[in-house]
């Protein structure tokens, strides 16, 4: 697998939803559905050829990933969030102990009662002996008013004033799979309309990077499915995190326009795997990016 950088020029939309007509970006990161769209129709406009089985993850802002169980905020509305150090790998053998699961799901730490926000980005912060510290990241965004006009009176149509949020990024990193595609492409762009916003976005291959996709306890870096049409592609124990929707368009020769709606567990999900029927066949979805990893600061020492 390959890390790669992208350097976001000025704001851009990230997975929109439309309330009447305001376009909201609910993300504070690039999907991955959105980012390998982009990365493969400038390959096409290059190349004329198209790599099905690339994959690349959600791109992140640097030093932050999805929040998990074990990495909990201090306070309810706090964005303050605390981690113990190698908590995962503890916990792995802590399951294979086969202790109560009573017992491995505690938080109760130092006489606090946090609250796991499974998904929230957070953003390394700091360490003591003990923890990891984080805070919780929100993007800088902008409202811009768009106006559709009618050519034939040369004005602006009844109830046509659209609301777009954009967001702001700086350097924010992912994970592709080590393809003559990632050699390739140096800029691409990202976000709707050909005139809205400067969707600019520079991509740099990092460097290779090794993580552990064995069976265990695995922290979901991406949503994650353990079956889809009929299809089991892992066996899981024990689930801890919570549930999504997973919506995105495909095009295939035989038909296109399709959109497949199904339910998925969220970000930052951690699944206790007994065993994989083909870990990696749902990646180019921007499915299943699942890894073994200590703790979340790991996890970001290794892409930083």
């Amino acid at each position: 697998m390959m890390l790669i950088r992208l350097k976001v020029k000025g704001y851009i939309t990230t997975q929109m939803r439309r309330i009447r007509n305001y376009y909201f970006s609910i993300t504070n990161y690039i999907p991955s559905t959105t980012l390998r769209g982009a990365i493969l129709a400038e390959y096409y406009n290059q190349t004329g050829k198209i790599d099905e089985n690339f994959y690349v993850s959600p791109a992140y802002p640097i030093r932050t990933a999805p929040a998990h169980y074990f990495s909990p905020a201090t306070e309810r509305k706090g964005d303050e969030f605390i981690e113990a150090k190698k908590i995962l790998e503890r916990k792995e053998k802590e399951f294979d102990a086969n202790k109560p699961i009573e017992e491995i799901m505690k938080l109760n730490i130092e006489g606090k009662y946090p609250k796991p926000k499974i998904g929230s980005l957070i953003t390394y912060e700091g360490e003591t002996d003990k923890e990891n510290k984080y805070k919780g990241f929100s993007s800088k965004s902008i409202i811009q008013m768009h106006v559709a006009i009618d050519k034939t009176s040369i004005s602006s149509y009844k109830g046509m004033l659209f609301a777009y949020e954009y967001k702001q990024f700086d350097e924010m990193w992912a994970i592709a799979s080590d393809s003559e595609i990632i050699d390739t492409i140096k800029r691409i762009k990202i976000g709707r309309g050909k005139n809205r916003g400067n969707k600019i976005v520079d991509v740099e291959k990092v460097r290779e990077v090794s993580l552990d996709q064995s069976k265990g306890l695995l922290y979901c870096l991406s949503p994650c499915v353990t079956s889809l049409f009929g299809k089991t592609f892992f066996k899981a124990k024990y689930i801890i995190g919570d549930k999504s929707i997973y919506s995105g368009w495909f095009t295939v020769d035989s038909f296109s326009g399709q959109k497949p709606v199904f339910e998925t567990l969220k970000e930052g999900s951690l699944v206790y795997v007994e065993s994989f029927s083909s870990e990696k066949s749902l990646m180019p979805a921007g499915l299943n990016f699942m890894f073994r990893i200590s703790d979340l600061k790991s996890l970001l020492d290794k892409v930083s």
